[in-house]
């Protein structure tokens, strides 16, 4: 295929997502490429529902010999954040509460941690997960009182 026969699969593969009205509302937040026959879907969806159902109808387009679903839900958001959170002995109780909640890609932080150095590596963490476009931080830094031994 040359770049006019991809600029048409893309369009068409565009118009097919589009035209699914649960995709239609996070449309903005879906990018599309198609190379030789190829597709390639980025971008973020709010549930692994919608990712899957992203590559289903863009592999029902005429044309589409492949398709590589590189979107990433908001669920998928929220538990690699709490995995790698929960790895963090200041992130993770008792030492800290931390909620992270995804929507359309945009984190927000809640909750309490030990001192600012945690708060702002728990944004840091939050930055570098793939799919996350905002971080909002509301940590709030609160000394936790250590039991006697």
């Amino acid at each position: 295929m040359d770049a006019m026969d991809d600029a048409t699969l893309r369009a068409k593969v565009e118009e097919r997502l589009y035209r699914y009205d649960p995709l239609r509302v996070n449309f903005h937040l879906i990018r599309v490429e198609a190379r030789d026959g190829r597709v390639i879907l980025g971008g973020v969806v709010p549930s692994t529902a919608m990712k899957r159902m992203a590559e289903t109808l863009a592999r029902s387009v005429p044309g589409v010999r492949e398709v590589q679903n590189d979107l990433v839900s908001d669920p998928e958001i929220e538990a690699e954040l709490g995995l790698r959170l929960a790895g963090d002995p200041d992130l993770s109780p008792p030492r800290a509460r931390v909620l992270a909640t995804s929507v359309q890609g945009d984190v927000t932080l809640a909750g309490w941690v030990p001192d600012e150095a945690a708060r702002q590596r728990a944004e840091a963490i939050a930055r570098s997960i793939r799919g996350v476009r905002n971080v909002v931080n509301n940590l709030q830094v609160k000394a936790v009182a250590r039991r006697a031994a």
